[in-house]
């Protein structure tokens, strides 16, 4: 009986009561068992005169044994079920921990790969505009180039006319042919 009660006194408390927890039948002492000692072998010589009275007291007893005995059992099997229960409760939580700091870096290098991808698209866009601007000058360069060489090309024109026609001129004045005609010398 002492082991019971220091038992008793090192396991932790029970948890909350379970859906299926075992209902325990509270002993209540017999009359002779409450009474004092002195008393009591007094009791045990008066009915050890009687064998039916001490087969009857040692039942009570070995019952009594085993019902402790099976409470001691139940209240075993009801911590070892809460014990498992919590420790399914803290692996659960230790799962869902890691499951979250799992998430959260993999929303974080999402974060941080669409970041280097949008800089990298507003660089090249960058890049993409200053080389388009740069065509389109080097473009209007190009124009502007054969603008000049057009206007170049029709004042060379001009000047040649006007040579032409100065040089026809003067060949009309003196009456001569020019010395070249189509290649072909007269």
């Amino acid at each position: 009986m002492a082991a019971a009660v220091e038992e008793e006194q090192t396991l932790p408390p029970a948890p909350a009561p379970l859906a299926e927890e075992p209902t325990y039948k509270t002993l209540t002492p017999s009359a002779e068992e409450t009474q004092p000692h002195s008393e009591t072998t007094e009791a045990t010589s008066a009915s050890s005169s009687s064998g039916l009275a001490a087969g009857e007291r040692l039942g009570k007893s070995t019952d009594r044994d085993e019902a402790l005995a099976k409470l001691n059992q139940d209240r075993t099997v009801s911590h070892i079920r809460a014990w498992e229960e919590m420790e399914k409760a803290k692996a659960a939580n230790k799962y869902n921990k890691t499951i979250a700091k799992i998430n959260g870096w993999e929303n974080a290098e999402k974060a941080a790969a669409e970041a280097s991808l949008k800089k990298k698209e507003e660089a090249l866009e960058k890049k993409r505009a200053a080389f388009v601007e740069k065509m389109k000058n080097k473009i209007a360069a190009v124009h502007r180039s054969a603008e000049e060489q057009r206007a170049m090309a029709e004042a060379t024109r001009g000047e040649e006319f006007v040579k032409v026609e100065e040089l026809a001129a003067k060949y009309r004045a003196h009456g001569k042919a020019p010395k070249t005609f189509l290649c072909f010398r007269t």
